[in-house]
């Protein structure tokens, strides 16, 4: 919502009916055909999808102030992921006719929907890179300094990402199974780069970390 007018952002919290979810629910299913969308108020949900094989892929992480849903109001395609809540939410669900009747009366909702949808397709074009051009070691590092980037909050520590990822879906995230993501964690851990915690991460050292997220640094 920070891309909005004021004018613009009251007007989008009045649209819908107020609801609260608790951890774990889902918020969207993968494949159902829906076309409501949802405004995270207060949240932080992840966005997977099915494997050919069986597993699941991260395909993103949204914050209070995302639209979700946006997709499938627009184009009447059936759901691309499953939505599931990290700790309690509080969202507005919101019609897809009144959704759209918005982002007539509002143009800078709609610019600002366009370029949310842009990062969302950046972020997924960025893993693609990744897994194409660094191991997994960096791949990890590179996802753990953007998470800290885009959801971090400074502690005395350093920077710290409590959003509540597991270890396997930070695996995911980088397209490696849970015990590598495991193993690698450990490694940025016994270089005093980041401190674990329950489904927490800290950055104790912004510096190393940057260095190994642009291929400096990678274990031997």
């Amino acid at each position: 919502m920070d891309m909005l007018r004021p004018r613009s952002q009251a007007a989008l919290l009045r649209l819908g009916v107020p609801l609260t979810y608790r951890h774990g629910d889902v918020l969207l299913r993968e494949s159902e055909r829906s076309s409501h969308v949802m405004l995270l108020c207060q949240a932080v949900v992840k966005a997977t999808v099915s494997l050919e094989n069986g597993r699941m892929a991260l395909l993103s992480i949204k914050v209070g102030g995302d639209v979700i849903g946006e997709m499938a109001a627009l184009n009447d395609e059936p759901r691309s992921a499953t939505v599931t809540v990290f700790g309690e939410a509080r969202v507005r669900l919101i019609q897809s006719e009144e959704f759209q009747h918005y982002l007539a009366e509002y143009p800078d909702a709609s610019i600002a929907l366009t370029r949310m949808i842009m990062q969302t397709l950046k972020w997924a074009d960025k893993r693609r890179v990744d897994f194409n051009g660094y191991p997994a070691f960096v791949r990890l590092a590179r996802a753990v300094h953007e998470l800290a980037a885009n959801y971090g909050r400074r502690v005395p520590e350093g920077i710290t990402v409590d959003i509540g990822l597991t270890q396997r879906e930070l695996g995911a995230l980088v397209g490696v199974e849970e015990d590598t993501a495991r193993k690698e964690l450990r490694e940025l851990k016994s270089r005093g780069v980041i401190s674990l915690g329950y489904r927490t991460i800290t950055v104790t050292d912004e510096k190393a970390l940057s260095a190994i997220a642009d291929g400096n640094g990678e274990p031997r």
